[in-house]
């Protein structure tokens, strides 16, 4: 009698479990239908998985789809339709790696046409020329370029070391351009994709993609100057080799001063050379 009780005790519980579980999954369905005639269709939009920076290069593994109400769909977002989602959704993605951002794209936000591009002249060097100027390279070393920690928006001076004729201490430095803006260093300009497609060094058929972001291996400077400039680089640069230094300013420093030239002379005295020379001759 005891074990019968307790049999039918378990299966009406279990009963009423079941008609709760029922009732429960009624409520949700209801509200969700609530939710889709109130938001209207659902729409498969694309996602950055993650933060995207500004000129990074996308690929597949930084975007996925999501299902969203309609209502919530973006202008220009890179949508399909709920079930497109496999073979369609997997083209679209594939489609857009080794497009460019524009701007940042925080994780979960739509990606829009409008804040992707192709690789082109809108991520090249020539759009930031100012009009009137001119880009022009020199070449740098550790020593001539502040160790190589310029980088593209910097600010420099410019310095010449020209050998006048007599000997090292005819050689004279002079402050050619000041407050000069740096377009690139080496092949990383501003607003370049981030990026440099290489041989495959292994002799294998894949390309390797290289992030010059943090390129210090770089051995030009790109400045911006005007025509007249340009010259005068042209003429300083193959003057010989290490003919111009570099100094670093601040990108809030702009004024321009008035500096003579330096030389040795300048520096030690002339009695200190004519002294030293005398010396060397006595040995």
């Amino acid at each position: 009698m005891g074990s019968g009780m307790n049999n039918r005790t378990v299966t009406l519980s279990i009963a009423f479990a079941l008609i709760a579980v029922f009732f429960m999954n009624s409520y949700v369905s209801s509200i969700e239908d609530e939710a889709r005639k109130r938001n209207g269709t659902e729409v498969l939009v694309l996602e950055a998985k993650k933060d995207i920076s500004e000129m990074e290069t996308i690929n597949e593994s930084m975007l996925e789809f999501k299902l969203i109400p309609k209502k919530y769909l973006e202008p220009s977002a890179v949508s399909l339709e709920k079930n497109d989602e496999s073979k369609e959704g997997a083209k679209a993605i594939k489609s857009l790696a080794g497009s460019i951002s524009i701007v940042p794209i925080k994780k979960g936000e739509q990606i829009t046409y409008n804040k992707i591009t192709e690789p082109g002249s809108r991520t090249g060097l020539a759009t930031q020329v100012t009009p009137g100027k001119r880009a022009f390279s020199i070449p740098v070393n550790d020593t001539s370029g502040v160790s190589r920690l310029i980088k593209p928006g910097d600010r420099i001076d410019l310095i010449a070391v020209i050998d006048v004729g007599g000997g090292k201490e005819s050689k004279v430095a002079k402050t050619v351009l000041q407050d000069v803006v740096v377009l690139a260093t080496g092949h990383y300009i501003t607003n370049n994709i981030a990026r440099s497609v290489e041989v495959d060094p292994t002799g294998g058929s894949r390309e390797r993609v290289r992030s010059l972001a943090d390129d210090y291996a770089y051995s030009t400077l790109t400045v911006e100057v005007d025509p007249i400039q340009v010259q005068t680089l042209a003429v300083l640069v193959n003057n010989g080799e290490n003919a111009l230094s570099i100094a670093l300013r601040n990108n809030d420093d702009l004024e321009r001063v008035s500096l003579p030239m330096a030389s040795l002379t300048d520096i030690v005295g002339a009695e200190t050379i004519a002294k030293a020379k005398n010396q060397g001759g006595r040995r």
